[in-house]
């Protein structure tokens, strides 16, 4: 199997010329051992392209075509190969890098194969620093982002993943994002690629409802001078414009419900007049909503006499929705939402996944939404 990977790659060696519209990447990776498969992804979500190939004398070379410099991950993955020589797949590695690619030649360097972020549970953000890849402007601009802020998202990184987080540990996620932000747009004013500040200006919006008309003014003037027609920018400008519908202070739309009598109800009429109402959109079958169940609890507890709790659960089927609420035994407003609502729902509150948690004033309006309950305690502390 060595022998034809060794033959394919010189094949591949000597067919290269200095590339006009299309990519040469060739990596140099010590330590990896022969046969490890190399897979480049894109990451744009505009039909994913893959482009594969296999490591021979700890060296590998892809080859392909990308239309505009695009956001990919490199993948390094010797499981298959472990498995087939029947080794210790407790042995195998599996290594993420995520880069920017362009049509041009392109080389990928690291001291170690061991020295690489490895995938899913094992990645190490401040691992970042061992790789690079030359010959790609973008990856350039991108790199100077990554590296200014591996501190900072290591540190976020750690901290998220604690458990029981206190209210002032969240208040510090909070201080850390919005850092995070602040050195996002920074870097978008002083870099001029464009892919790469598209790339960063994902990491610096905001949840809805957590944002003001001043916001996506600012977001608007960082790519005003831009007169390029790409994909990417068409869309962030599109975001943009239908941001606006998900400013803070928005009023809360009505819809129907079901509740635990099989009556239709108002969402309105669910709203407190004289205080604040948390809307907490959840499904039986959504692990994280019932896990976030205990902390809703002790801010019941807490603040459940100025504050009314109402609990919504987009289950299609009313019965995975009586049953999970009667394991739950929540102690505050249980309502299913209705088929005409749940399709709504993305229209009216942005709302693509659950847990979801909508604050809404006494004059009800808006004033934030989020998918942790730790935001959402920040929140009722600060309007007690």
């Amino acid at each position: 199997m060595k022998q034809i990977y060794f033959l394919l790659l010189l094949g591949a060696v000597a067919c290269s010329r200095q590339p006009a519209d299309h990519f040469v990447l060739r990596g140099i990776v010590p330590g990896a051992m022969d046969s490890t498969q190399v897979m480049l992804k894109t990451l744009n979500g505009r039909g994913m392209q893959k482009f594969t190939g296999y490591i021979i004398d700890e060296k590998f070379e892809l080859r392909g075509k990308l239309d505009v410099p695009t956001h990919c991950r490199l993948n390094l993955d010797n499981y298959d190969y472990i498995k087939s020589i029947g080794g210790d797949p407790e042995s195998s590695r599996t290594c993420n890098i995520d880069l920017f690619v362009e049509n041009g030649e392109l080389t990928f360097t690291t001291p170690h194969f061991d020295s690489l972020p490895q995938a899913f549970w094992r990645y190490d953000i401040r691992k970042e620093k061992n790789y690079r890849l030359e010959g790609s402007p973008a990856q350039d601009a991108y790199y100077r982002y990554q590296q200014q802020t591996i501190p900072l998202r290591y540190d976020l990184y750690e901290l998220r993943g604690k458990e029981n987080l206190t209210l002032d540990e969240n208040r510090q996620i909070n201080a850390m994002m919005e850092q995070l932000h602040e050195i996002g747009k920074a870097f978008i004013r002083n870099n001029s690629n464009l892919a790469a500040n598209l790339y960063v200006a994902e990491t610096v919006k905001k949840s809805p409802f957590t944002y003001n008309r001043a916001y996506l003014d600012e977001m608007e003037q960082l790519f005003a001078s831009y007169q390029d027609t790409c994909a990417g920018l068409k869309d962030f400008r599109q975001y943009l414009h239908e941001a606006v519908r998900f400013v803070q202070g928005a009023p809360l739309q009505d819809g129907e419900l079901t509740d635990m009598n099989g009556k239709n109800v108002s969402l309105l009429a669910q709203l407190s007049s004289e205080g604040y109402t948390i809307i907490d959109f959840w499904a039986s079958w959504c692990g994280p909503c019932r896990a976030s169940f205990p902390h809703l609890r002790e801010m019941y507890e807490r603040y459940g006499k100025d504050v009314r709790f109402v609990s919504i659960s987009i289950d299609q089927k009313k019965e995975d929705w009586q049953r999970a609420v009667g394991e739950e035994k929540l102690p505050w407003t249980q309502l299913l939402s209705t088929p005409a609502l749940n399709k709504a729902l993305p229209q009216l509150y942005d709302l693509r996944g659950v847990p979801t948690f909508l604050l809404v004033n006494p004059e009800g309006k808006i004033v934030f939404s989020g998918h942790g309950s730790g935001e959402l305690e920040i929140q009722l502390d600060a309007i007690q």
